[in-house]
């Protein structure tokens, strides 16, 4: 049981999104179960703009105001869930868009410090904390051998509809569903000690070497949800989550297969 977290970036590149569904279609071809989570932030800042509403981010995360939700529902669900599905069918994968909505319970995030946020209280809007993943509907498709494509709108039991980090909702599915494996996509394709050096990337980090260097300004921006999202996994037992690019068919499989050697694997420890 495998979930690929994938963001806006993967999903705009043609060349990403076809070596992304390229390294699915050989997963499904080895009977692996496969849960797809998605993210949309270059899109949702792209057309907030055009909208006029300037997108706010702490600490890699976005504040969601009531006019950005409405940016958000149209970008995940809509655009960007489509053109997956659409690249899924024209490989003859049996994709199913799924909603958060139903599959995610949350409630409204109150004003918080977070990692990145200078010690600041911030108000983060329409933003969602899981309260719990309902996971029979995903169960129910893979047991079909569908592939589910998730966004990570939800709703709270008042029917609030709640934007959520998609690094969280993907850690959260794979726990929920005991997933073997994780790996988070990203436009860089590891962690790098310099983000302008491609030479220093690692190929390893222990979670508590991870903690150090987030600590001292090492890894900075929307790096920082991702790996602190992916430590609650390790702490639940499984032995190492992997962040990676995806700049060809094959990555995905080579880096399960030898964890760092196409992007950064974390482990316990």
């Amino acid at each position: 049981m495998i979930v690929i977290k994938f963001g806006g970036e993967v999903a705009e590149s043609p060349e990403g999104l076809g070596n992304l569904i390229h390294s699915v279609a050989e997963l499904h071809r080895q009977n692996q179960d496969i849960v797809l989570v998605h993210g949309g932030g270059p899109q949702a800042t792209a057309l907030s703009k055009r909208l006029n509403l300037g997108p706010k981010m702490v600490g890699g995360r976005r504040v969601t105001c009531a006019e950005t939700l409405e940016v958000m529902k149209m970008t995940l669900p809509g655009v960007i869930n489509s053109n997956v599905l659409a690249m899924l069918h024209k490989f003859k994968l049996p994709g199913v868009s799924v909603s958060g909505i139903g599959v995610i319970c949350a409630n409204k995030r109150p004003p918080k410090t977070v990692s990145g946020s200078e010690g600041k209280v911030v108000d983060f809007g329409f933003v969602g904390d899981i309260v719990e993943i309902r996971p029979k509907y995903l169960q129910y498709l893979l047991a079909g051998r569908y592939i589910p494509v998730l966004s990570p709108l939800c709703s709270s039991d008042d029917g609030t509809i709640l934007n959520i980090n998609a690094d969280t909702v993907a850690v959260q599915i794979a726990q929920a569903l005991k997933a073997t494996k994780l790996v988070l996509i990203t436009q860089i394709g590891g962690v790098f000690e310099d983000i302008n050096n491609i030479q220093s990337k690692y190929k390893t980090l222990s979670v508590s070497d991870a903690q150090e260097k987030i600590k001292n300004g090492t890894i900075k921006g929307g790096m920082i949800p991702k790996l602190e999202e992916g430590f609650k996994l390790l702490k639940g037992g499984l032995d190492s989550f992997h962040i990676v690019g995806i700049e060809s068919p094959d990555t995905i499989q080579n880096e399960i297969n030898l964890p760092g050697s196409r992007g950064t694997a974390i482990v316990r420890g």
